[in-house]
């Protein structure tokens, strides 16, 4: 069982490995009549199909079922459960959309055994982070994740602003690692352990707990892109690959939200009142979260250089991080599930848009909304996939983003603070999904329903490669929204048996 789990972590690390491998044997296999790039396509998509094919097998056998909570299961490197098993397949399910979406969009692109090693190696770190049973191993995923993330956004090097990014990315980034690693040692110093499962069983001590967390939260937090940390997001997700920023958007920063959770429901709940006033705190960060990325999108759009849609569905990423993070707040099993129904949703909805986002930046040259104009009277695929994916991120019935911000909202009314306190929380919260709507709906006006320039009134043809993961990521959306109930049922079961450390 330790051995078919470790596969989970050891198949993309040796994959990507051997996609390096490949990329240095270039010119020995051009000679042996190989083609390298096809060599690198096909088993990128053998790798990311494996990963995704093992957690998903994960979830459904039985000797899982007991693998959440007791020390006795506990893998060398981590701890495993079907909570675990389904972050890690909505991980790997985005990376293996990534990576066949790349067949067609890197084509003819340099170093593509770099570009998959690179992603495999995302993907091992956040399997890394999802499994970890202790703040140490979480760290080492965590270091993993980000470096390939630093190195994937400034992959097209030669283009514009994608190194600065990067470094931009880098230094917010490893700020918060370092605050991380403080918060580590701290917690060492003061409990004598790092792992979960032995802190959640002690008293916090004093005030010095609050200080560890805060650190805990603000180190996260910067890859979360929680409020007044997301100065990175922006750019790194407007000049990476559109690939990589579904990565970013779609999974990457959940890592963020995931750690926080664990931390404060694993790591310092304890048996005082410190759990039910850091929900509170928690709870309000979401918030102010969300108020902070729904006025960041509306101020692109009064920008008179370029209105730039990558900027905007980087800084409507922080809205929905923001409901990610009021359902954990919520300090209850259901805000948990909301939360984790709300990470699948946002990462099939969002993960679509980067990723037809590259297709039309590619059709039109630019990434100003101004010049997309009537592209999708061009093309019924985007509008029908532009369409599905910005009305679930706007939480509109038949759509699974209806049923996850529901069930956030509902988790927030029923919470663990008290009546008037979760009222005005669900009010914020309904007001900035209004908000969020008129932001989605002028994209939709612009792209879909207003009529293209006279000069661009020609078809357009979208790469089958490009078209298979959004067809299947937008069929995914609609039946989440009209059928959500067995995913949600797998979700219950897995936060199930987490409820002792739940109010």
């Amino acid at each position: 069982m330790v051995t078919y789990l470790s596969l989970i972590l050891i198949v993309p690390i040796v994959g990507a490995v051997l996609l390096v491998l490949f990329e240095q044997m270039r010119k020995y296999l051009k000679k042996m009549g190989i083609c390298t790039d096809c060599l690198n396509h096909i088993f990128a998509n053998v790798v990311a199909l494996t990963v995704f094919v093992l957690a998903i097998i994960s979830i459904f056998v039985a000797n899982f079922k007991d693998l959440n909570t007791t020390a006795d299961h506990l893998l060398e490197f981590g701890k495993y459960g079907n909570l675990e098993a389904i972050l890690i397949s909505i991980f790997s399910f985005l990376v293996l959309m990534a990576v066949l979406f790349s067949v067609d969009y890197m084509k003819g692109k340099n170093g593509l055994g770099y570009y998959y090693a690179l992603i495999l190696t995302l993907l091992t770190g956040l399997s890394a982070v999802v499994m970890s049973s202790n703040f140490f191993t979480l760290f080492i995923g965590w270091e993993l994740f980000a470096l390939s993330a630093y190195s994937l956004v400034a992959f097209d090097r030669a283009k514009r602003g994608a190194v600065e990014a990067s470094l931009k990315y880098f230094l917010m980034s490893t700020v918060g690692s370092m605050l991380v690693l403080l918060a580590t040692a701290l917690t060492y110093g003061y409990y004598g352990t790092v792992s979960f499962d032995v802190l959640v069983g002690m008293d916090p001590i004093g005030k010095i707990t609050g200080v560890i967390s805060a650190l805990y939260i603000v180190g996260f937090g910067v890859t979360a892109a929680m409020l007044f940390l997301n100065a990175w997001l922006p750019d790194a997700h407007s000049n990476a690959p559109s690939t990589i920023s579904a990565l970013l958007s779609g999974i990457v920063v959940k890592a963020g939200a995931f750690a926080i959770y664990r931390t404060i429901f694993w790591g310092f709940s304890g048996n005082g009142n410190f759990l039910p006033n850091t929900s509170v705190f928690i709870s309000w960060l979401g918030i102010l979260t969300m108020i902070e990325g729904n006025y960041l999108v509306f101020s692109q759009f009064k920008r008179k250089d370029i209105i730039d849609l990558k900027r905007i569905l980087a800084y409507s990423t922080t809205v929905h991080l923001g409901y990610v993070i009021l359902g954990i707040g919520a300090g209850t099993a259901i805000g948990l599930e909301a939360s984790v129904m709300h990470i699948f949703t946002h990462s099939l909805g969002k993960g679509a848009l980067f990723l037809l986002s590259g297709t039309m930046i590619a059709a039109v040259g630019s990434r100003d909304i101004r010049d997309m104009k009537g592209l999708g009277r061009r093309s019924p695929f985007i509008a029908i996939v532009l369409t599905t994916s910005l009305l679930s991120l706007a939480g509109i019935p038949i759509t699974g983003g209806f049923v996850s911000k529901l069930l956030v909202i509902l988790s927030v009314y029923g919470g663990s603070h008290d009546q008037i306190m979760n009222l005005i929380l669900v009010i914020f919260a309904v007001i900035n999904s209004v908000l969020a709507l008129g932001g989605y709906l002028y994209i939709l006006k612009y792209i879909v329903f207003d009529p293209p320039e006279a000069k661009a009134e020609e078809k357009l043809k979208i790469p089958k490669f490009e078209a298979i993961p959004l067809t299947i990521m937008m069929v995914i959306v609609i039946l989440l929204g009209v059928w959500p109930g067995k995913v949600f049922e797998y979700i219950v079961d897995a936060v199930q048996g987490l409820l002792p450390l739940w109010t």
